[in-house]
């Protein structure tokens, strides 16, 4: 598991405009052994030159007890953050999300169906992952006992998922008009649904 922890050892690193009526710009950034709060104050006053941006660092055990920096956290990032950081800095390390794609693929791609359409409900990579073609090739090709040439055609063309959700007489229709279009290229016929 070592070699899924970042090299630079960024866990998280967030940057926006704190909340209104603020203008100025904040970073967080959870590493493995410490968090750093950094902010740039905005103003449109004449005394600028005095305001530099300030930094503050501490260790994670600071930070599950630091109230005043999970408030800041929580108003400008949002609570999810906050609970993300929270789970960082006591260890909890999301593992999967940090995998390779062709790996995290392969994980998703041993689960049952149920199981796949709540794992794309848990995260924004999650769900991309349970929507990749190459994840939905090994589930038809599963659940499939033959797979011929002209359905991997027709897959390329209308994609794995949808073609997995098919039913079988719609599927052998499709199948049937494809085998059409391919054989007369010359005549100009569109697929409808």
């Amino acid at each position: 598991m070592a070699s899924l922890l970042p090299k630079d050892g960024v866990f998280l690193n967030v940057q926006g405009q704190a909340p209104s009526p603020s203008k100025d710009f904040v970073q967080f950034i959870v590493q493995t052994n410490k968090t750093i709060w950094r902010t740039w104050r905005i103003t449109l006053r004449n005394d600028y030159k005095r305001l530099t941006p300030s930094e503050d660092k501490g260790p994670l055990e600071d930070f599950e007890h630091d109230e005043r920096l999970q408030f800041y956290v929580s108003k400008t990032f949002g609570e999810n953050v906050l609970e993300y950081a929270m789970r960082l800095c006591k260890g909890q390390i999301d593992y999967l999300s940090r995998m390779p794609r062709p790996l995290q693929i392969l994980i998703a791609s041993y689960l049952d169906l149920e199981d796949v359409a709540h794992l794309s409900q848990t995260s924004k990579s999650m769900y991309e992952v349970c929507s990749a073609e190459a994840l939905w090739e090994q589930i038809f090709h599963h659940h499939c006992d033959t797979v011929t040439d002209e359905m991997m055609s027709l897959a390329e063309d209308m994609g794995w998922k949808r073609m997995f959700f098919t039913n079988k007489l719609q599927l052998q229709v499709k199948l049937r008009r494809h085998q059409k279009q391919r054989s007369s290229p010359d005549n100009a016929t569109f697929i409808t649904d």
